[in-house]
């Protein structure tokens, strides 16, 4: 699309305009990246007007790298049994958590492969013996895969799962796994869940009361 092609379609944007798929597609495809940042920026203004960013100090922990599930892009995993395959025990996240909170951190983002044999009552274990001990320390933790291989080990319903892991500590849930959300794509880099299980979980993550990155 032309730079004048483009230009229109930020000033829809600007003006409270909602874009097309079309349009979206157009800006994704544009190399002009300085304008459609100006527009952002100049949306982003109008909303918070203060001149104010915020961030977070937090570190990624995975618990585990046994995984039951070979995504082809993935070099994290490793089979169960597998010479280099990890657990990280509790002693061991507490330290991490521990030299975070020395770092001025305020929270953990902990996700891990889809261990075949980590049934509910683990997670529970894990999210409620760190909350104990770090009351005011946010446990942002396990994906929208991590809760549907639960659901496939438990049989309990994605609802019912994400109300006793908040119960137990959990304060939000990260998005991962929603790298693509198109099953004809989906389904030839990972047997992982749809894009229907995927977002079932997430809403079933607000139903409950939980926050989420997604």
């Amino acid at each position: 699309m032309s730079p004048v092609g483009i230009q229109s379609i930020l000033d829809k944007v600007v003006s409270g305009g909602r874009m097309t798929a079309d349009e979206c597609t157009a800006l994704l495809e544009s190399h002009d990246i300085a304008r459609i940042g100006a527009a952002a920026d100049e949306i982003r203004q109008r909303k918070h007007p203060a001149n104010i960013v915020t961030y977070i100090i937090d570190r990624n922990i995975n618990y585990t790298n046994v995984c039951n599930v070979v995504c082809t892009f993935c070099a994290f995993y490793r089979r169960p049994g597998a010479p280099d395959a990890y657990v990280r025990t509790v002693e061991e996240i507490c330290a991490k958590i521990d030299e975070t909170i020395s770092l001025g951190g305020t929270g953990v983002l902990m996700q891990g492969g889809l261990h075949p044999d980590f049934g509910i009552e683990w997670y529970e274990d894990l999210l409620r013996t760190l909350h104990q001990k770090y009351p005011d320390f946010q446990l942002h933790c396990f994906s929208p895969p991590e809760i549907h291989n639960l659901h496939l080990i438990s049989g309990l319903d994605y609802e019912t799962i994400m109300a006793r892991l908040k119960d137990a500590g959990l304060y939000s849930l990260p998005g991962g796994g929603g790298e693509i959300l198109d099953d004809e794509v989906r389904k030839r880099v990972s047997t992982k869940c749809t894009t229907d299980e995927w977002l079932a979980v997430m809403r079933a993550v607000h139903r409950v009361g939980l926050r989420s990155t997604a």
